[in-house]
Formats: structure tokens, C-alpha cells, sequence
């Protein structure tokens, strides 16, 4: 089980700017993977070796329940805990 927040999207790819430095791999046999596009704020599920956008969502929960469906089961769940880098202050680097 996974838990993802919005705040682990939010630094930005290094050499890639217009998406998160963060990708969450769904199941490996997928080949799919969920980020966040900065330049139109919506979060991408996307096919790993092409990077083609498969789904687009402005909401994350709706992007984790995409990929819930996609797995056949709840893997995921949105969840801002203890290891959100806003409440660790740094101290876990996600990135």
C-alpha cells in the first residue's frame, strides 16, 4: 500500500522543469507511472517508455483512483502523513 500527497509533486524535475521531480510507478507490468505537469497543473499517468499521456486529472485523487482501477485493487490511497515532506521540514527527501 502506498500513500502519495500533493506536496511530494511539488519539486520540479531538474532537467525537465514542466514535471515533477517525483514519478510513482504503478505495477511494473503496466508500465505506467503518475506526475505531475506543472504547466498545466494537472497530474499525468503515463506510459514510462514514451512518455505518452495516457490520462490527465487537475485532481490527484482522481489520478490515484485511475491507477487504483488500473491495478484491479486499492494500492494507493491519498494521504498527507508523516513523511510529507512539508511536515518533515526536509528531513526526507523524496527526490
Amino acid at each position: 500500500m502506498g500513500f502519495l500527497c500533493e506536496h511530494v509533486f511539488e519539486k520540479k524535475d531538474k532537467d525537465n522543469p514542466e514535471y515533477s521531480a517525483l514519478e510513482y510507478d504503478l505495477y511494473a507490468d503496466l508500465g505506467l507511472s503518475i506526475r505531475k505537469n506543472h504547466r498545466t497543473g494537472n497530474y499525468e499517468i503515463f506510459r514510462i517508455k514514451s512518455k505518452e499521456v495516457v490520462f490527465s486529472y487537475p485532481r490527484l485523487a482522481d489520478a490515484i483512483s485511475k491507477a487504483n482501477e488500473l491495478e484491479g485493487e486499492e494500492n494507493t490511497k491519498l494521504f498527507c502523513g508523516n513523511l510529507c515532506p512539508r511536515k518533515t521540514r526536509g528531513v526526507i527527501k523524496w527526490w
